[in-house]
């Protein structure tokens, strides 16, 4: 959020990357797992509960479903199965990648006609009827969102998908293959030096690197890994490892805004080899193969994969296919030129989700990872505030606000601030942690803005303010003075094509360096390119490989300065400093730091499932409902359906829709095992 006047910070790329990872979750208390089957033993009697099947979910918020129950009356032998449909409000906790439902209500039972008295008698029986209610009142009640979003009816999940976002860029950025380690440099442009006053030295401004410059043997020198190497010019290729270097880096570390170099010095000797450096001025994403590129079969696809790079790379029909940042990209050979792919291979859709590289069908279009993802993009994320809330809220600017227009429409946007400030006509507007403030003036003061200039829906994907067209208003209480948000994933850096789910816009926004004070403030946007984004499914986001594997090639993603002093522990950066600024600008919230980091360094892999992991959880033998609440089940891989009072053979004839529950059911909990594992550890 914004500086506050009562904790002064600067906006820092780690909480940035912490947004981009997170979601609204404001859960009373800690919700339950999806657990199914569910055994509620109550005085009355006791009611096995299994799990929802989806008939519509209107607008994100009532979800109607069908419940398979067993429900068994104390003191009577008597067990009544069959189905029940329950509406419910729901609220989506994106944290913990479940559904909460509430204020559950029983709308009808089923089943209804020439069944088993004992089937009547949820009906016939108030009893019965108490007994249900009361079952699905205990506890919380939550269900697994994939689960959820997988089992979502084919014509209601095509009306609700992310629409596509017009403009977005598919140019390919700069590819550079290495067959041993490497690491990348990315340079914001030419670089822009800054001298160190009372030193002899200076540094680049405009990159993430540490990056030094001696003047007086015109050496230089960076940190890589915690080691010191040196070189005689800033280029890519191999650098020496520096065991010495001149007494001002000393003197540099002695003062305030540089006491971060404290924890390198003195230099000291690296453990390996210095993995050689490449340097790019433009976007650039680094593919690193362990050597020649190693070739394996995909089961089931006319695909090969590369095996010796953990990059989703892959071979067919004579052609190379590289996967970044949700778009693919095509070459004859590795180290030739690339091109965007219009139409990938068929054979794509065919990978198993068990495989190595099962993650890649969400960008793989008309896969039902594909539909997940794009239905994930299209779900609201509520933000509600009071009409006070923009008291205190104040928005810094390197020197005097600078504003520059909007192409395409009579909006100008604030250009020397991290914060996304949209000026129309005589009036300014803030877009801050998913709400919208307004001012009369670019400093504020801020009021909650209950009404939006039209213009700012028309703001392109080639320009950087582009993410807040997904922050909307969704209506104001003036009797409470509560103002109603949501915004969906795009805010976030996610967009969607139609087919499927991107990263980043695709195009780049060079960034900016003003001076305040005498020293530099360096001001970018996050790029859609560089750090190895990846879609990950059990998370429904993007995130990327940002902790450092020199052998694997994936960029820094710290700074080890920082511009203003730091008031709050809690605000800081990863190292200190208060030399050089550098902030994400404007688009603060497009990428994850690797709060989620999967094993290892390696991106998320789905497994073969391994049958229930707790007691309760759905296992094959869980009941189904199918349309109009008819019960299926499946025994040792046969189907069986509920019909006057037994388990009947149910033949060939399942009906698609019990085919596509059982596997979302299945796979919805396989996913949501996954990410427990994950968040646990």
């Amino acid at each position: 959020m914004a500086r506050n006047k009562t904790g002064m910070f600067w906006k820092n790329l780690a909480l940035i990357f912490l947004l981009a990872f997170s979601g609204n979750s404001i859960a009373d208390e800690a919700p339950a797992a999806p657990i199914y089957p569910r055994d509620i033993t109550l005085p009355g009697g006791k009611v096995v509960v299994h799990h929802p099947q989806v008939a519509d979910w209107q607008n994100f918020e009532v979800l109607s479903a069908w419940v398979p129950m067993e429900v068994a009356m104390a003191g009577s032998n008597t067990t009544w199965t069959g189905s029940v449909l329950v509406e419910a409000d729901t609220e989506i906790l994106f944290d913990e990648r479940l559904v909460k439902l509430s204020h559950l209500r029983l709308a009808k039972a089923r089943p209804d006609q020439g069944l088993s008295d004992a089937a009547q008698a949820l009906q016939q029986s108030p009893a019965a009827h108490k007994l249900v209610l009361e079952a699905m009142s205990k506890g919380s009640q939550t269900m697994g969102l994939e689960s959820l979003l997988r089992a979502l009816p084919d014509d209601f999940a095509e009306s609700v998908k992310a629409p596509a976002s017009k403009g977005l860029s598919f140019a390919p950025p700069r590819i550079i293959i290495s067959n041993r380690p490497a690491q990348l440099m990315l340079i914001d442009g030419p670089p822009v030096k800054s001298k160190i006053e009372g030193t002899g030295l200076e540094f680049v401004v405009n990159t993430n690197w540490d990056v030094f410059h001696y003047l007086e043997s015109d050496a230089w020198y960076l940190i890589s890994n915690d080691a010191w190497l040196r070189n005689t010019m800033l280029a890519g290729g191999d650098w020496l490892a520096a065991t010495s270097l001149p007494n001002d880096f000393q003197l540099l570390a002695m003062r305030t805004e540089f006491e971060g170099l404290r924890e390198v010095l003195p230099p000291r000797a690296p453990e390996k080899k210095p993995v050689p450096i490449t340097i790019s001025y433009d976007a650039a994403e680094l593919v690193v193969i362990d050597g020649p590129a190693e070739l394996a079969a995909i089961p089931g696809t006319g695909l090969d994969y590369v095996t010796n790079t953990q990059q989703d790379l892959f071979f067919s029909g004579g052609n190379y296919y590289l996967l970044l940042s949700g778009r693919w990209f095509k070459a004859r050979d590795l180290k030739g030129d690339w091109s965007s792919v219009k139409q990938l291979p068929t054979d794509f859709s065919a990978i198993s989700r068990d495989h190595d590289k099962g993650h890649v069908l969400a960008a793989v279009p008309g896969t039902a990872e594909a539909r997940l993802a794009l239905i994930e993009a299209a779900l609201p994320h509520d933000r509600l505030v009071l009409a006070t809330a923009g008291e205190g809220l104040e928005v810094e600017y390197a020197g005097t606000p600078e504003f520059v227009p909007i192409k395409g429409t009579p909006l100008r946007r604030a250009a020397n601030t991290p914060y996304q400030v949209i000026q129309h006509n005589n009036f300014y507007y803030l877009c801050d942690d998913g709400a919208w403030f307004m001012s009369t003036a670019p400093e504020g003061p801020w009021s909650v803005a209950t009404q939006l200039p039209a213009a700012i829906y028309d703001i392109p994907p080639s320009d950087p303010a582009y993410n807040v067209t997904f922050v909307k208003l969704k209506e104001f209480d003036k009797k409470s003075g509560k103002v109603a948000y949501s915004y969906t994933n795009g805010y976030r850096g996610t967009y969607s094509t139609g087919a499927t789910v991107v990263f980043g816009t695709g195009w780049s926004y060079p960034g900016s360096v003003y001076y305040r004070g005498g020293y530099p403030v360096y001001g970018y946007y996050p790029p859609s390119y560089g750090y190895g984004a990846w879609y990950h499914p059990a998370w429904g986001r993007y995130g990327y490989r940002g902790w450092y594997d020199p052998y694997w090639g994936y960029p820094r993603s710290t700074s080890i300065t920082i511009s203003e002093p730091v008031g709050e522990k809690d605000w800081e950066w990863d190292l200190d400093g208060t030399v050089r600024t550098v902030y994400g600008q404007g688009t603060r919230n497009y990428i994850g730091s690797g709060t989620y980091q999967m094993d290892g360094s390696k991106p998320y892999k789905a497994v073969a499932q391994a049958g229930p992991t707790e007691k309760g959880n759905s296992g094959p033998e869980d009941i189904i409902a199918g349309p109009g609440g008819v019960l299926y089940r499946r025994v040792e891989g046969r189907w069986q359906t509920y019909s006057d009072g037994a388990w009947l053979p149910a033949g060939g004839n399942i009906p698609p829709g019990v085919l596509n529950q059982y596997d979302a059911m299945q796979a919805g909990y396989h996913s949501y095992d996954q990410f427990k594992a994950h968040q646990d550890t």
